[in-house]
């Protein structure tokens, strides 16, 4: 919310440039939206006529998830206008705001503020017909308010002030009668690749990584995730079509939870691969607070007809320093974040592996 009003500031209350206007602004409705993880606002530019009657000037088809303290009123046209206090009315939908007016009549003003309730959702189709590319479409939905007339729109991945800069998704314009309005962005290629991955620890119920119980219980099961390189899905419904040399083709319903989004871009689980069966051993010496050590060997076991590629990734504990030794038969490779190494494991036989990880907190 702090981007998104700075955001509102910025446009209020940039200096006007020392230039002849050439042309104001006509009445409409301009609404940006943004949207990064689980959050979103929508900053409304709505350009309309007003008066000024008793001191007061009251608006209608605001919307109520407005932020009031990030409303701004500025005249466009007509005479001078002066805005004070502006509160919800108890009783009606309207905003009151007491004002001063230079003049009497109609005069075009421009309202803008930021809404937390004006959102959209989306639901994208994933193609991987082909090595290592992917096909990406996506519709966005947007529930519009019973305002009447219509709406320019423009919808954004990312917020104003966050890691990455916002990205232009779609852009259309809405009509605002109640209805659901559905905007189109244009398909996009993407470098993308299907991994099985073994990444046997669960760490619910534990939160801190120095506890040596963090990571002590694991599962069995070798997932199979979609990776997608530059590309942050907006959070919604995610249907992927893969058709994989040597596989059957599916059709897959992602599942909402456990999706990751990385560094690299965003990694999508699929489903469980139920001839593959992972096991991961570990034991934890020298914990006194300051540094423990993790003692890992993992294996897995291949009961198909076809040669799999398995990666192992164990995820390092949060600490100063994680010192990998001891690793057999190969050094995985290590970042700040996991540990990963790639099997290749043949039908009916089991691969294994092993490493120590000195910590630091």
């Amino acid at each position: 919310m702090r981007a998104a009003l700075a955001l509102v500031a910025a446009v209020a209350c940039r200096p006007a440039p020392a230039v002849e206007r050439i042309a104001t602004p006509g009445a409409g409705i301009t609404m940006a939206f943004y949207r990064a993880g689980a959050q979103a606002f929508t900053v409304v530019d709505d350009r309309r006529q007003v008066e000024v009657r008793g001191g007061q000037l009251l608006l209608d088809h605001l919307d109520p998830g407005a932020a009031l303290p990030s409303l701004v009123i500025e005249a466009l046209a007509g005479p001078a206008l002066t805005v004070g206090q502006c509160d919800r009315d108890p009783s009606s939908p309207v905003v009151r705001c007491t004002a001063a007016s230079g003049g009497d009549g109609p005069r075009l003003v421009r309202v803008l503020y930021v809404s937390t309730a004006l959102s959209y959702t989306a639901q994208h189709t994933v193609e991987l017909a082909a090595a290592e590319r992917a096909t990406i479409a996506t519709r966005f939905a947007i529930a519009t308010p019973s305002w009447g007339g219509r709406a320019d729109a423009v919808l954004f991945e990312g917020v104003p002030g966050g890691e990455k800069p916002p990205v232009e998704l779609a852009s259309g314009a809405l009509a605002l009668d109640g209805s659901t309005a559905v905007l189109g962005a244009a398909p996009r290629e993407v470098a993308a690749r299907v991994r099985r991955v073994f990444d046997g620890a669960t760490r619910t119920g534990v939160g801190d990584s120095a506890d040596p119980a963090w990571g002590r219980d694991s599962i069995h099961a070798v997932w199979v995730w979609l990776e997608l390189d530059g590309v942050t899905l907006t959070p919604g419904v995610t249907r992927a079509h893969l058709e994989l040399p040597g596989e059957a083709v599916r059709d897959i319903d992602v599942p909402a939870a456990g999706r990751e989004h990385t560094a690299a871009g965003t990694r999508l689980p699929l489903w469980i691969d139920e001839d593959l069966r992972g096991h991961r051993q570990r034991s934890v010496g020298d914990a006194d607070g300051a540094s423990l050590t993790d003692r890992l060997s993992f294996s897995v076991s291949n009961i198909g007809e076809a040669p799999r590629e398995v990666w192992i990734e164990e995820r390092l504990r949060a600490a100063k320093r994680a010192t990998l030794k001891n690793a057999w038969p190969s050094k995985p490779a290590q970042t700040t974040e996991v540990v990963r190494t790639k099997l290749v494991v043949k039908p009916g036989g089991t691969e294994r592996l092993g490493f120590v990880i000195d910590y630091d907190f």
